[in-house]
Formats: C-alpha cells, structure tokens, sequence
C-alpha cells in the first residue's frame, strides 16, 4: 500500500510541476533556444528588393498595359491552335462548352479539358462534344484539385488553394516545358475560362512563365451570361491578368472598361 501512495504522490507532484509557468521550470537560457532568431537586416532587404521586382514584372507585363499587342506568327497558324478549357462544372460546363462547339474545328482542330477533380459532370459533357465534332469521345482531359470545395470553411481553403495551385505549376508550367523539341512547349495556344475559383491556380501558373520571360497560352475569361449587372469575385480576381475579359452584358464605362475588356454580346 504504501508503495501505491507514493506512486500516486509521484503523480501528483508531477503534475503539479507541469501546470507551472514554463519560465518557472526552464532557466531563461534555455528558453532563448525556444525562440526562433530574427531575420537579419540583410536577409530583410533582399527578400524585399525580390518582391519588388517580382511586383514591377507583373507591372510591366499586365495585358491593360499594351492595348494593341502584336501577335507573333507562329507554327499554331498552319496546324490549327490546340484550346484549353477550363470546365467549372454546373452551369459553367455547360456555357463554356456552348461556346467551343461554336469554333471552327479547322482552325481549332485540338481540345485540351481541365476540369475540377470528381467533375463527372464537365467529363461526360465534354465526351459528348468530341462524339459530336470528331466522332471519337475520347478526350485528353486534365484533372484539378479544388481551391476550394463546396461549404468548405474558409479557414482551411489557403491549404487547398496553395495545393491547386503547386499543381497547376506542375502540370500547366512545367511539364511543357520538357516536352520534346519538336512539340510546342505551351499546354494550349489559349486557355477559355468562366470560373469558378479553380481558374485561379490557372492564371497564377501562366503568370510564372510569363514572369520568367517563357512561352505561355493566351488566356480568355467569359463572363457568365447570369451575370447581368455585377461581376463574379473570380472575374473581378482575374479581370487584370487575362488577355482578353469577354462581357455579355453591357457596362456603363469608364467604370466597368479597360483596354483588355470587350462586349460581344450574348454568346449562348
């Protein structure tokens, strides 16, 4: 018995050690260790001068910059341009792929469908495109991790988010770019887009190539013909950064006009 008492007193003891302050149980020597060390006044300055710089390029390659930008010839315009499309399920899928059947296929022979992962949806609606425009409903799709999932806490979605957005480096940045010398080193000539948020990951990793001074697609975003009088966030995100922002409604200027908008119309 008295072996288990001074067990049980040995407890105690120690729990009544572990609920003191920790600058009570550990010297302050020891605590400096804890600490991570400030960056230094050095490190501080280059790690901003980076930034600048980084700022200032994506300054200078702004497509509102260059209203009248001349478009180089290339071996796209004897083969036909390959076209990215970026499927955002529901609603989305459903206009955007209205719009490419519209295209010409003789000048716009190649489809490449980036679609969120577990679209089944944006999958089959887009083999039904490529039964109806080459009678092969094969496609060469590409699938995407989700910025952010549907009633996902907003907390977690910088984790998400970052993750969509490794991936896209990855696989519309990069793996292009070790493809054989005879094949284009750009994933599309243009990537189309009408949202949702996944679509960001996309122009951030075209950016990085464009920053880089790398080939990279065009990118267009269509406004979605729901929206009448105001913007979605994902085009108010991505408005800056396309190439070309296509409205279907009109807008009072100058407050919705800049130099890479343009009104087309009802496109559906």
């Amino acid at each position: 018995m008295g072996t288990i008492d001074s067990v049980a007193n040995g407890f105690e003891a120690a729990k009544q050690h572990l609920r003191q302050p920790i600058n009570h149980v550990l010297p302050p020597s020891v605590l400096l260790y804890l600490v991570p060390p400030l960056p230094s006044i050095r490190t501080l300055l280059v790690l901003l001068s980076l930034s600048l710089l980084v700022v200032l390029r994506i300054w200078c390659i702004l497509p509102g910059r260059n209203p009248h930008p001349t478009v180089p010839r290339s071996s796209a315009n004897k083969d036909g341009c390959t076209v990215g499309v970026f499927l955002g399920s529901g609603g989305h899928t459903t206009e955007l792929l209205q719009l490419v059947s519209a295209l010409p296929t003789s000048r716009y022979p190649r489809r490449i469908y980036l679609v969120s992962s577990g679209d089944k949806f944006s999958l089959n609606k887009a083999r039904q495109l490529e039964r109806k425009l080459t009678g092969d409903e094969r496609v060469r799709a590409i699938q995407i991790p989700r910025a952010r999932n549907v009633h996902q806490s907003f907390l977690t979605a910088p984790l998400t988010t970052a993750y969509s957005m490794a991936f896209c480096i990855y696989t519309v940045a990069l793996l292009p770019l070790v493809r054989p010398q005879d094949a284009k080193r750009v994933l599309a000539d243009v990537i189309l887009m009408n949202g949702p948020g996944t679509c960001v990951p996309i122009v951030a990793a075209v950016y990085l190539l464009r920053i880089l001074g790398l080939p990279s697609p065009k990118l267009m975003y269509i406004e979605s013909f729901a929206r009448v009088t105001s913007l979605s966030l994902t085009a108010k995100l991505v408005r800056p950064l396309v190439d070309r922002f296509v409205l279907q409604w009109p807008r009072q200027p100058p407050r919705e006009s800049s130099a890479n908008t343009v009104y087309s119309g009802w496109l559906i």
